[in-house]
């Protein structure tokens, strides 16, 4: 009886977590606000990313307050490489791979980066470093057919990168970027893209004894496309749990750590649509996340390998500005994701607690404009956008069916932009609410249904 109260204490615990959290908007990058491919998280403050070259220039941003404000650190990188996979130690040594398989590392929080590795006919998929001195690179085969992945280990902290010799060799294949996942140094998937018109096929790979061990690999059937099969998102909750997904809409769940796969039933009302990112919590929870791209960008959330899925709703930013390419969790209550999508705009979203205001630093609103609260009806928080096309004082208030008010939400001066402000009804009962925002001469009001 005392197991079962402790099971149920911890499914309550992460149900209470789970309702308190919530995705929101962060911040655009700076102009010319390349999309993200790949984030790398210190602790909440020290943000790593990397983009799309643009501008004439290689981009790799550094953030040092949470993803607020971004400083460009891309020095010694070439100047017309996009930059794939990161790692990073703190705010000054870090790792990031280019399209042209390259590893350069920095020292000094980016003001200039060293070539490390440098693989002609390569691409970076990945970079984890498990400790100051043993990371790992997933990199692609240099031909898609009769060459080894460029699977390859350092062991002085980076400053050297040798390939096993037991790394799977291709046949018309190559890796995907962020298309992998760990559970220690031993266990080890990753995803590949069998490149044949309309596949029907492709591999995932796998090792339980680390780089330098065997891989085998399990051919899973999937829906390619004119571009081929890619198995381009991988997850895993601990040695034996993870799910994978495609480019075709294809997601399947393994529970004997990568030997077969069977398919799940996708989340409801995604239509055609590609699997873009997974993310898996190794805390006991069973929980992956899983985003998506279709008529628009979603995430669904399940911790049970797809028998039950929720949808976790994005800010307007990530939902229609691009794709969520990739996700990193801290913990059960912390999580980020890089905005990106080839000729999108890169923004940055945070997973956790409402946070109140979160201000967007993108381009100036052309007119002001209040939306809809989502989710309608909701409980006990729901998000109000906004947006003002020049500076002034804001007033946001919200009022019962009488007429009364009961909380002001927003009362201060504002840049002009476009903000989300998380309203949290827990203290109120059920019933039709009214939110009223005033800015500038401009006034709009909005209803809003509170069901607990």
């Amino acid at each position: 009886m005392k197991k079962t109260l402790t099971i149920l204490a911890f499914l309550l615990m992460v149900s209470l977590c789970y309702s308190q959290n919530r995705w929101t908007f962060v911040s655009y990058l700076p102009a010319p606000n390349p999309p993200i491919n790949s984030i790398a998280i210190v602790q909440p403050n020290i943000v790593w990313v990397c983009c799309d070259a643009s501008g004439g220039a290689a981009r790799v941003y550094r953030s040092v307050n949470g993803g607020v404000n971004w400083t460009l650190r891309n020095g010694g990188l070439p100047t017309t490489d996009a930059c794939y996979g990161m790692d990073a130690f703190d705010s000054l040594n870090a790792f990031v791979g280019t399209v042209n398989g390259s590893i350069y590392k920095t020292t000094n929080g980016g003001a200039n980066w060293n070539l490390v590795l440098s693989v002609a006919g390569s691409f970076t998929d990945g970079i984890h470093m498990f400790n100051s001195n043993y990371g790992v690179y997933y990199g692609d085969p240099t031909a898609q057919t009769g060459q080894p992945y460029q699977l390859r280990v350092t062991t002085n902290g980076g400053n050297n990168w040798n390939l096993v010799p037991g790394a799977p060799i291709s046949s018309t294949e190559f890796g995907v970027i962020n298309a992998w996942d760990w559970t220690d140094s031993s266990h080890i998937w990753f995803g590949s893209a069998n490149t044949t018109a309309s596949a029907t096929s492709a591999k995932v790979y796998k090792t339980t004894t680390g780089f330098y061990g065997t891989w085998s690999n399990a051919l899973l059937p999937g829906t390619g496309g004119t571009a081929g099969l890619y198995f381009q998102a991988v997850a895993f909750t601990n040695n034996t749990n993870g799910m994978v997904g495609s480019n075709g809409g294809d997601i399947k769940k393994t529970t004997d750590g990568g030997v077969t796969y069977t398919a799940v039933t996708v989340p409801a009302g995604l239509g055609s649509f590609a699997v873009i990112n997974m993310n898996g919590l190794k805390d006991g929870s069973n929980t992956i996340r899983v985003s998506t791209q279709g008529d628009t960008s979603r995430v669904f959330r399940t911790t049970n390998l797809g028998t039950t899925w929720i949808r976790e709703p994005l800010p307007t930013q990530a939902a229609n500005g691009g794709q969520v390419q990739h996700m990193v969790f801290i913990n059960v209550n912390l999580g980020y994701g890089g905005i990106g999508s080839s000729g999108g705009i890169g923004g940055f979203i945070k997973y956790g607690p409402p946070s109140g205001i979160t201000g967007n630093n993108g381009t100036v609103p052309a007119e002001f404009k209040l939306e809809q609260n989502y989710p309608n009806p909701f409980n006990p928080s729901t998000t109000i956008s906004f947006s003002i096309p020049k500076s002034g004082m804001v007033t946001m208030k919200v009022y019962n069916s009488l007429g009364r008010e009961v909380e002001t939400l927003v009362n201060e001066n504002m840049a002009a932009g476009t903000y989300e402000v998380t309203f949290d009804a827990s203290k109120l009962t059920s019933g039709l609410y009214f939110y009223r925002v005033i800015a500038n001469g401009f006034a709009d009001t909005k209803k809003m249904m509170l069901v607990k």
